[in-house]
């Protein structure tokens, strides 16, 4: 049995859900997996290929290690630890899902986890293992939830990696699609993405995605004619992609408002001018960084010119946007 989960790639509102105005992202093609073979002895092996990991956690242990988890986070948010520290190890993440939700006698088990995503580019790798997770302890507990408890577990889990787990990342991953949140809420939209779209990892930020939101609401979180304008921008390409329209100015509007709050370091908005001299129209597709010279992933637009052409000598890791229709599922 297999849980199995897609990235996500932000289309618009990067920053602006925090302060009530609509964000719209997209599952994409690119999975975690966990899969789930039972065993005999009273050990949970957890083997994740990507990260190179194989370890034994005795069972009598992990109820320990969930009340441990809770403890880190409640000292991070009294400001006693970084958020960095909750964790010692990003396997405890899954560990956390399992051990919280499954009986004892279903943690005996092998658990193999691997991801086509890139950690820390922005594609929602946490949200999407712990989605994974998540609808695999379903099917083993025989207990089905709702879509919503679904994401709401996700969010729950996910703040234990970034301090505040992110509803836009917990339910593009569980409801796939194209998903729109705002004020807390999240629905699944009737639109799609064609051709003409790809992805660019520019590279890791340097500082986290909860740094990096606290830095901008520093400046401008009273600006109200900033969210506003922000709002306004994704509004307009929701309605751009429901009449299959050319999203360019939208793009391109979202990309010069990110570079306003200062999440968009110098190389990367040169990289954006480079991609348009060669066609493309782009844009940071998540929280950026307010230091250093990467910006996590950059969402790219071009009808009329090809991947090769577009990035060629950029040396970065790119692909075509492939919208997932259905979310996280278990394969049997």
């Amino acid at each position: 049995m297999q849980g199995c989960a897609p990235g996500k790639i932000i289309i618009s509102g990067e920053h602006s859900v925090v302060y009530g105005v609509p964000a719209i992202a997209a599952a994409i093609q690119l999975y975690s997996y966990i899969d789930y073979n039972p065993i005999k002895g009273s050990d949970l092996i957890a083997e994740f290929i990507g990260i190179k990991v194989y370890s034994n956690h005795p069972i009598a242990k992990l109820s320990p290690l969930v009340t441990f988890l809770d403890r880190q986070f409640q000292k991070f948010v009294e400001g006693a630890i970084q958020v960095d520290k909750i964790l010692s190890s990003p396997v405890q993440l899954v560990l956390y899902v399992l051990a919280s939700q499954l009986p004892t006698q279903s943690l005996s088990a092998h658990f193999n986890g691997h991801s086509q995503l890139p950690i820390g580019a922005g594609m929602g790798s946490s949200a999407s293992i712990i989605a994974a997770a998540v609808v695999l302890v379903e099917s083993i507990n025989k207990k089905s939830l709702s879509t919503t408890e679904r994401y709401k577990l996700v969010k729950h889990c996910e703040r234990l990696q970034h301090g505040n787990g992110s509803l836009v990342d917990a339910a593009t991953v569980i409801l796939g699609g194209i998903v729109k949140v705002q004020e807390q809420q999240a629905t699944k939209l009737s639109l799609s993405l064609n051709e003409n779209w790809y992805w660019l990892f520019t590279g890791t930020p340097q500082c986290s995605t909860g740094e990096c939101l606290s830095f901008v609401a520093k400046k401008h979180a009273k600006d109200a004619a900033l969210w506003q304008t922000f709002s306004q921008c994704t509004e307009q390409m929701i309605s751009v992609l429901q009449r299959a329209g050319n999203p360019s100015d939208s793009i391109a509007q979202n990309q010069q408002l990110l570079e306003y709050i200062g999440v968009v370091s110098q190389r990367t908005a040169s990289l954006v001018k480079t991609l348009h001299n060669r066609g493309g129209t782009a844009k940071v597709s998540g929280a950026g960084a307010n230091i250093g010279d990467s910006s996590g992933l950059v969402l790219v637009y071009a009808e009329n010119t090809n991947a090769d052409q577009l990035f060629a000598g950029l040396n970065m890791k790119y692909g075509k946007v492939n919208v997932d229709a259905q979310g996280a599922r278990v394969v049997i």
